[in-house]
């Protein structure tokens, strides 16, 4: 199981996957994919990964409180359970998420910080044992997230800074402070992502987002451009309970 983080766009996203949760090397998963959409009901209920030829390859299942807060997601690789991320909040928003492999093992904790308008402005992550593993610390102007720096042992190691358009977000990638490996381009319409594309030296990425009438993120699909036409890697589709009411579910502890 592994996990990385990273910042997008100007949505403050965290980005995790497990080993059967990703498509391509950007490694998105579901949780990346929802925190993307402009999503103003309860998520998801259930998360299912294709691959390019229709079979699934994982499935996630999702879980919310009372206020619609995403509580916990339950992992499944070939039908059995591959890991349980949980969430926990307080008046503020997300204040910690622990991810746990399918033995019911810590594997990683975040803890979120924020200012007195409730933005995060930075986390941190730790392993397992509770041992720090890098920290991002974010800056905010009128528009939203201006830039943000990555820090392992206290040293920096990546920064990204967002461009807003009227239709989008450019972010420019820096790995220190005067190397540019690449950028993404972000694509909005009425506030929703629809694309998102990475251009680095290894080539380029994207990602299409599909929603359904009531504006709730319904498809997304990776793809590579190769030979300017684009390669469908894999596809995420989202499934909601119906009638849209809450789970009244609360956050699981794993001992």
């Amino acid at each position: 199981m592994k996990k990385i983080h990273c910042l997008k766009t100007g949505l403050l996203t965290v980005l995790f996957f497990q080993a059967s949760l990703y498509a391509g090397p950007e490694k998105y998963d579901h949780l990346e994919a929802f925190k993307k959409a402009t999503v103003t009901e309860q998520g998801p209920s259930e998360e299912i990964v294709q691959d390019s030829k229709g079979q699934t390859l994982a499935r996630a299942v999702y879980k919310y409180n009372e206020k619609k807060q995403l509580t916990e997601i339950t992992y499944y690789n070939q039908g059995a359970i591959d890991g349980i991320n949980v969430f926990f909040y307080d008046e503020h928003g997300l204040k910690q998420e622990e991810l746990f492999d399918k033995n019911k093992k810590l594997v990683e904790k975040l803890v979120y910080s924020r200012n007195k308008s409730g933005q995060v402005t930075e986390f941190e992550v730790f392993d397992g044992n509770n041992t720090p593993v890098l920290k991002w610390i974010f800056q905010y102007d009128a528009k939203g997230v201006a830039s943000g720096s990555r820090y392992i042992n206290k040293e920096l190691t990546e920064k990204f800074v967002n461009e807003y358009s009227a239709n989008g977000i450019v972010q420019r990638i820096y790995v220190d402070n005067h190397e540019n490996p690449g950028n993404i381009t972000v694509n909005l319409n009425n506030s929703r992502v629809i694309k998102r594309t990475k251009t680095e030296p290894t080539g380029v990425h994207t990602i299409d987002y599909f929603y359904d009438n009531n504006g709730r993120l319904q498809k997304m699909i990776f793809s590579k451009i190769e030979e300017s036409q684009p390669k469908v890697g894999k596809t995420h589709l989202f499934n909601y309970s119906l009638p849209m009411a809450h789970q009244p579910e609360k956050v699981t502890t794993i001992q």
